[in-house]
């Protein structure tokens, strides 16, 4: 796979020099093209990783309070919960909170050869892919917040509607833009700018993120669950 396939129509060198850390990117998928992202992962994938994790400490979930403030100076966090059972996931999955599952490159061998292309041909340091699902609308998702990662995001299923926004003189952050994403639609999302999803209805976005700088990452160090889906791969992929 090659950058210039996943940025097309835009030249990979345009891309560094005139939007990366600059500005939000969407691109919408062409005509009959929505399913082009359908191979990176699906709902079976999820309900593969959902019924053999051993644990879900690792697993994040959105809380209930939608657009609450931390602090007074202005900053927007997202909230989590803390160690979860399995019984915790599912039901508040069942009322309505999205699930963000870690690391699903490790999972989907088409996923694992975005993130490498990523990492070959962007001067970016380790990637992940996360995958960002939800059960219905307007379920629950993270309060508006900013990311210190590049973030590209890969919609597959559904629709979100996602608000964006800028420190205001006043420190609260004032919304400036929305897009609704739909299938084989790919959004880039700069360092730092403020964001909040809200879905339309079931859905999956995989978000392949990237810190700035390159780094070492030392692989015996990474989570048990790594162990178990290279294990994953070798058996299915």
């Amino acid at each position: 796979m090659f950058l210039s396939e996943i940025l097309y129509p835009v030249h990979p060198e345009k891309f560094r020099k005139e939007i990366l850390g600059k500005k939000l990117y969407w691109w919408k998928a062409p005509s009959g093209a929505s399913e082009r992202y359908s191979n990176l992962y699906s709902w079976e994938h999820f309900e593969s990783y959902m019924n053999n994790w051993e644990n879900a400490n690792h697993v994040q979930m959105a809380e209930a309070d939608d657009e609450k403030q931390n602090g007074e100076d202005g900053k927007w966090d997202k909230g989590r919960h803390g160690k979860l059972s399995k019984a915790d996931v599912y039901n508040l999955w069942r009322h309505g909170h999205s699930i963000v599952l870690p690391f699903c490159e490790y999972q989907s061998k088409h996923l694992w050869s975005v993130v490498n292309t990523f990492e070959k041909q962007m001067p970016f340091g380790k990637g992940c892919a996360n995958m960002y699902c939800s059960s219905r609308q307007n379920s629950h998702t993270f309060d508006p917040h900013r990311d210190s990662t590049e973030n590209f995001l890969f919609h597959i299923d559904g629709q979100v509607k996602w608000k964006f926004y800028k420190q205001s003189k006043s420190g609260k952050p004032k919304q400036f833009e929305d897009i609704i994403l739909g299938r084989g639609d790919l959004l880039y999302i700069p360092i730092g700018l403020i964001h909040k999803t809200q879905p339309i209805g079931p859905r999956l976005t995989a978000s392949v993120h990237f810190q700035s700088k390159p780094k070492k990452v030392n692989r015996d160090k990474m989570y048990d669950w790594y162990r178990w889906f290279d294990h994953q791969r070798e058996i299915k992929i």
